[in-house]
């Protein structure tokens, strides 16, 4: 990889293999991750609520509505910002302005990456992870529910936008050539 700081912007609906593209590039490639997840799970472990996928939702627009759209994503950025790594990956982008300040701090060096897939082998993949509460058990009906929350409902039209757009919908051989045809275009 060149030598400049590149950040990488994962955007995706849930299920779709963004934790698959960034473990891929932490193994081969030493990125370090940030999730803006991470920042709500923490400040929900701190206040000893469960980290839900309801809850996270919830926090999120409260601390968009009171401290303004950019907040958690102003905290992703003041986190990457302490590392010292080539190669991060911003996980996170969920809604509209997300991006804008990216944009605005890395420049040509953000690359927005839209990591996605069907909606039937998202929802398989939601209840085998288990990663959320509640995600094992999960109606399809209900993952249609969660589809249509206001943190999620913008994900595939920011997509539109998305600098590379990585469809998962084959094995984990296929994604990984993605993102190495990916990086070799960003090489170049």
């Amino acid at each position: 990889m060149p030598n400049r700081k590149i950040v990488f912007g994962l955007i995706g609906e849930k299920g779709a293999g963004k934790g698959t593209v960034s473990d891929y590039m932490i193994e081969k490639y030493g990125a370090v991750h940030y999730g803006t997840s991470k920042i709500l799970r923490r400040t929900l472990e701190d206040i000893h609520l469960p980290v839900t996928r309801d809850n996270l939702v919830k926090l999120a627009l409260v601390l968009k509505e009171g401290y303004g759209p950019t907040i958690i994503i102003d905290s992703l950025i003041h986190d990457m910002e302490k590392n010292g790594s080539d190669i991060l990956i911003a996980d996170g982008i969920r809604m509209h302005g997300d991006v804008d300040p990216f944009r605005k701090k890395y420049g040509e060096n953000f690359y927005l990456v839209y990591v996605t897939a069907d909606l039937k082998l998202r929802y398989e993949r939601t209840k085998a992870r288990k990663e959320k509460a509640g995600e094992g058990d999960a109606t399809l009906e209900q993952f249609l529910e969660e589809e249509g929350k206001l943190t999620e409902v913008s994900i595939h039209e920011i997509g539109r936008q998305a600098d590379f757009k990585l469809n998962n919908n084959g094995t984990q051989d296929e994604l990984e050539a993605q993102v190495e045809e990916m990086l070799g275009k960003i090489r170049k």
